[in-house]
């Protein structure tokens, strides 16, 4: 039964508006939970307290302390409750605090409210959400202002930016921007190993995305400089101090700015505050949307439940555990005895930390592989190719050495843990071929992993849909002629998951997606963007058309910019599987399989068998 629910509540107890932010978060997805004053806790009988959050409390180790001690002799040793205690905290490291005893029923573990609020924004909006790696598109973040969470994205960004698509960039706009790189390379030292970072002030946006000098090999730095042009901005996280006033208009801008500069209108996560004031975020139906900034909260994401009690974003991670824990006993020895195999309750925070981030990395593997994770009753098997596995693998080496830059360390010829060194810090192609399969082994094992969690893996049926020919009708004949062809497709292929590509920009288009999408479940839609969403909105000024456009690319779990009419076409022809043509006229370019809808002339019309 997942915690609140059951006859005791979740007690919380800390700073204000903290632990009032914690109980409303709770209370508002139907968990019960109680506010306590630390007078009123510390005289509280621990029997009654089955889950207690501390909300990163002033004196924090003094208050674990007085509650974990003994306030009297347990009369029968062994059978008391378990009490859960999660100290929320602001700050890394997290406070000390004295551990309790192995027979102690309290079981502590620290919560840092930025990181996982991270872990759980980049898990709503991955990297991916704006671009597609097996188009050679690589990623690049972009941060404007450095209130929280912006560092602790940042962080996180670099653990998941690796896509095996070049060298990932993250550009940060923000004030006192020197000042703020000085501090951020202090504590990351590393961080430039990973991805072309730069800082710049907010003003500089086109100082920050123009051509990097890049020096070429064999040239002195003052004759060989070159431009090495920074690929197109392809998600963007809004961090102000002031998300009503500075924070939506700097949101705004930067909308303006990279339609102009880049031509792109990437998605653009605009931070709002603290949940506790609903106020501060404006209230407005799909039809004011732009189409680009989405109001989030740090907090809200930290205190719903889900993340804070249930441990949402864990379950791969404790998988990735277990079956260390079992290749440890497969040999022989007692995972037990290893401070890295301990069980996950009593796991140091280091080690959990590194089972979350190769887990968060997981969804990143699967959209490089174009493949998702479904009901494990939905997949009969799943193997990945030789070529795939040998593309992960690069990928999950360069992860790896991404977590272990951001931890402080570099590459020495000899290890050494307190200098932190190490020899494997290396590009890929150059490691041994006993290192290489340590990386090949963990992405093979991808399957079983998810298996664990009740998932399997389909491969994606990318579906293009290219602009309808002009006299094509729509109406109910188009939307049967889809239903007809979507039956068949998930006939013919039941071991792939649908994906539906499109513009939208076109009424019959819309129509097919929406039919697509309704009648069949985990239908999904790649939006193809071959000009600034500015642009296709301005051309739908009717008000319907805009909110029919809105509402469905608010459901798009891919947003890929592209640079004009010839871009889209090279997309369709090498990206989809196939097409699906709407009218007598096929298009140039598209892929050789095509079904054709042709509600004014033959109807369905397929080229190949189904």
């Amino acid at each position: 039964m997942p915690f609140g629910f059951g006859p005791h509540p979740v007690l919380v107890c800390g700073s204000e508006p903290l632990a009032g932010q914690v109980v409303a978060g709770l209370r508002g997805e139907g968990r019960r939970a109680e506010a306590l004053e630390r007078e009123h806790l510390l005289a509280l009988d621990p029997r009654r307290i089955r889950t207690l959050i501390l909300a990163d409390p002033p004196d924090a180790a003094d208050l674990v302390a007085a509650l974990i001690a003994p306030k009297r002799p347990d009369r029968r040793p062994g059978r008391h409750a378990t009490r859960r205690l999660i100290l929320m905290h602001r700050q890394d490291p997290p406070p000390r605090f004295t551990m309790p005893e192995p027979d102690s029923p309290w079981r502590p573990e620290t919560f840092a409210i930025p990181d996982r609020a991270a872990r759980a924004l980049l898990g709503r909006w991955p990297l991916h959400l704006g671009l597609d790696p097996r188009f050679g598109q690589r990623p690049h973040l972009l941060i404007a202002g450095f209130a929280d969470p912006a560092q602790a994205l940042l962080v996180h960004a670099l653990r998941l930016i690796q896509y095996g698509t070049g060298r990932p960039c993250a550009s940060i706009l923000c004030a006192h921007g020197d000042a703020a790189e000085t501090r951020f390379l202090g504590a990351y030292p590393q961080a430039r190993a990973i991805a072309d970072i730069r800082f710049a002030p907010v003003e500089d946006l086109e100082t920050l995305l123009a051509p990097a000098p890049r020096v070429m090999d064999g040239c002195s730095a003052s004759e060989g400089r070159i431009p090495e042009t920074r690929p197109p901005v392809t998600l963007a996280f809004v961090c102000p101090g002031d998300a009503t006033g500075e924070g939506i208009e700097l949101a705004r801008r930067l909308v303006d700015r990279l339609a102009a500069l880049q031509g792109v209108s990437p998605p653009v996560l605009l931070e709002t505050g603290a949940m506790s004031d609903p106020g501060r975020t404006p209230a407005a139906g799909i039809e004011d949307w732009d189409g680009q900034i989405i109001p989030v909260s740090y907090l809200r994401e930290a205190c719903r439940p889900a993340v804070l009690l249930d441990g949402r974003g864990d379950e791969v991670a404790r998988t990735i555990h277990d079956h260390y824990r079992d290749s440890i006993a497969a040999q022989g020895r007692d995972p037990s005895l290893e401070p890295a195999g301990q069980p996950w309750e009593l796991l140091a925070t280091s080690y959990r930390q590194a089972n979350r981030h190769q887990a968060d990395h997981v969804w990143a593997k699967l959209a490089v592989t174009d493949a998702r994770a479904v009901p494990e009753e939905m997949v009969e098997s799943f193997v990945l190719t030789p070529s795939e596995v040998e593309r992960l693998a690069i990928i999950e080496h360069e992860r790896w050495a991404a977590d272990r830059h951001l931890d402080g360390w570099s590459y020495a010829p000899e290890r050494d843990n307190q200098l932190k060194h190490h020899p494997q810090l290396i590009p890929y192609a150059d490691l041994s071929e006993p290192m290489k399969d340590l990386d090949r082994f963990a992405v093979r094992g991808l399957p079983t992993l998810l298996a664990r969690q009740g998932l399997g893996i389909l491969r994606l049926l990318i579906v293009g849909i290219p602009q309808p020919a002009a006299g094509c009708p729509g109406g109910m004949r188009l939307r049967r002629l889809a239903e007809k062809a979507l039956d068949r497709l998930v006939t013919r292929y039941p071991d792939r998951a649908l994906v539906l590509a499109s513009t939208l920009t076109d009424r019959r288009s819309r129509e097919l997606v929406r039919e697509a999408m309704d009648r069949e479940q985990g239908v999904g839609l790649f939006l193809l963007l071959p000009r600034p969403l500015g642009h296709v909105l301005a051309e739908l000024p009717d008000p319907y058309e805009r909110r029919d456009f809105l509402t469905l690319a608010a459901r798009a779990e891919r947003r890929i910019a592209l640079n004009g009419e010839t871009d889209l076409a090279a997309w369709l022809s090498e990206r989809a599987d196939m097409s699906l043509i709407l009218g007598d006229r096929v298009p140039a370019g598209v892929v050789e399989k095509r079904v054709r809808l042709d509600p004014g002339g033959s109807g369905l019309d397929w080229n190949f068998e189904y």
